[in-house]
């Protein structure tokens, strides 16, 4: 299965999708979703260029902590560089599967869009309930591939590359179980939403069109998709944009949940 890896251009690509309105919105979301407050410990999961790290900096302030966590060295270098006038933003290299907080250290945990790459579930959800005190909050937010509704003048050809592009989650499905994971580690899940992310015409800076510049170079580079068909999927999206035609729809699923 060929996950997806941040190097320096994937990070590019992401950083691209990140700062779309689409995704800035959601990020507010989540952040409310864990309503964090003055004072609080908080560890950002997956905390990639660190802008969900800075907003929940700015809700805990100085008498507080946030610690971002990201496997992609370049992620942390971004982010050390946008959460820097936050002095008491801490970000780390790590895994979510072994996480580098002693027990009980934080009292709130977020993770978006990262359970879904991980191969280890338990064992991540595992460390998650570790960390966090008694009493304390999980937010975690993935996606459910299968969501995905994209317009295209060829079917056949859009349903190679949306499968193809499957191998780049561990669990393209997550969400579907992810409640159940939740409550069997010691979790109680308090709340469940669908938070979809929907683009009825095209624009250059909507999640979806960022999306295709990530999913063409995965799509050929791990799953053998010829670079021709890849790039004119993606043309035949642009031109249904330019003519009107456009539309995309995909389901983001939250869960909140307690330590007991």
């Amino acid at each position: 299965m060929g996950i997806l890896e941040y190097d320096e251009e994937a990070s590019r690509r992401l950083l691209a999708i990140y700062t779309t309105p689409d995704v800035v919105a959601q990020r507010e979301m989540f952040a409310r979703a864990l309503s964090p407050r003055p004072g609080e410990r908080v560890l950002d999961i997956g905390s990639g260029p660190g802008f969900l790290a800075s907003i929940l900096a700015d809700a805990v302030g100085p008498a507080g902590s946030v610690t971002g966590i990201d496997i992609s060295e370049p992620l942390n270098e971004a982010a050390r560089a946008h959460c820097g006038h936050q002095g008491w933003v801490t970000i780390l290299q790590g895994d979510v599967a072994n996480l580098p907080l002693a027990d009980d250290a934080v009292d709130a945990v977020i993770t978006t869009q990262v359970l879904e790459y991980v191969p280890h579930l338990d064992r991540a959800i595992a460390e998650m309930f570790r960390v966090v005190r008694p009493g304390g909050r999980v937010v975690a937010v993935d996606t459910d591939w299968d969501s995905i509704v994209w317009h295209s003048g060829d079917r056949a050809r859009m349903n190679e590359i949306l499968h193809a592009w499957e191998e780049h989650a561990t669990q393209p499905r997550l969400p579907r179980t992810l409640g159940r994971s939740l409550n069997r580690a010691g979790f109680s899940v308090e709340g469940q939403q669908v938070v979809p992310l929907f683009n009825p015409t095209f624009d250059q800076d909507t999640y979806s069109n960022r999306l295709i510049d990530l999913i063409v170079p995965f799509v050929t580079d791990h799953a053998g998709i010829p670079v021709a068909t890849a790039n004119a999927w993606a043309q035949d999206l642009r031109k249904a944009g330019e003519a009107g035609d456009y539309f995309f729809s995909l389901n983001r699923y939250l869960f909140i949940a307690r330590k007991p």
